[in-house]
Order: structure tokens, then sequence, then C-alpha cells
């Protein structure tokens, strides 16, 4: 069974200032997942739908489905750097 990242494990929470937070982790997480799912479908014969019209599908050919994949990890990746790099800066507690 392949473990997929949703919409209902993403905890948004509402900060003082009134704005919607999401945790680090779960950013990465979801662009790891996508780049999963990009690199599942450069695998298949299946049509992926790059636009906001959901009605319309194109198959993207299996080398820009695997760009778009590393870009989603690297951003993940760099995301973390950053991240570290903050916290190492300012420990929490």
């Amino acid at each position: 069974m392949v473990w997929r990242y949703t919409d209902a494990e993403t905890l948004v929470r509402r900060g003082a200032d009134g704005q919607f937070y999401v945790a680090a982790q779960d950013v990465t997480a979801m662009l790891r997942d996508l780049a999963r799912a990009f690199d599942q479908h450069a695998q298949s014969d299946e049509t992926v739908r790059p636009t906001v019209d959901r009605t319309a599908t194109a198959r993207l050919d299996e080398d820009t489905m695997r760009t778009v994949a590393s870009i989603l990890r690297a951003q993940a990746d760099e995301m973390d750097v950053q991240l570290i790099a903050i916290v190492g800066r300012h420990p929490l507690g």
C-alpha cells in the first residue's frame, strides 16, 4: 500500500494575528508527495491534468514529469536546510 499525504492530515492553525499557518514539516511532506506522484505518472500511461480546467487532460512527457518531481524534491530539501538553520540560530523553547 502506498502512503499518500492528504489535506485531511494537514493541521492548519490560526495564529494570534488571524493568519493561517501550516507546520513546515507538513509543507515539505506535501512537496515530496507531489514529487512521488509525478514520478509515478512518469512511469505510467495515465493522463495528468496540468491545467485548471479539470475537464481537459493532457499527457505530459516523461522527462517533464521527472523534472517537475526533481524540482519539488529540491524545494523540499532547501526548505528543510533553511528551517534547520533558523532553528539553530533561534532554538525553540
